[in-house]
């Protein structure tokens, strides 16, 4: 039988885990780029979406795994952008952890 957690609980993870990495310091290059995990579900399952946000005046490449799809994608970010990358397709699970590792082009 599989646990469930509430929609509310996962929500709230996400967030926290997604903003671990900003907390630290202010002064990382990262300090500029928030990421975010999305179930949308679709006609079979959950849609697992990443969000990143790139409020920097520089672009980012970024490396998206999940604790679901490990395998990792590559994608770029370009400065004051946002862009959504789906990392599983129709997934019986809608809740899932994602890790974003960005590196930030220098001017």
């Amino acid at each position: 039988m599989e646990k469930r957690i509430p929609a509310r609980v996962a929500s709230l993870v996400l967030v926290v885990l997604a903003l671990a990495p900003l907390a630290a310091s202010a002064q990382t290059p990262n300090a500029c780029i928030r990421a975010w995990g999305e179930a949308r579900y679709g006609a079979y399952g959950y849609n697992h979406l990443v969000h990143i946000a790139n409020s920097c005046s520089v672009d980012a490449d970024c490396v998206v795994t999940t604790d679901v799809n490990p395998e990792p994608q590559n994608v770029a970010v370009p400065a004051r952008t946002e862009v959504v990358t789906n990392t599983f397709l129709e997934s019986p699970s809608r809740v899932f952890t994602p890790r974003v590792t960005c590196t930030m082009h220098g001017k």
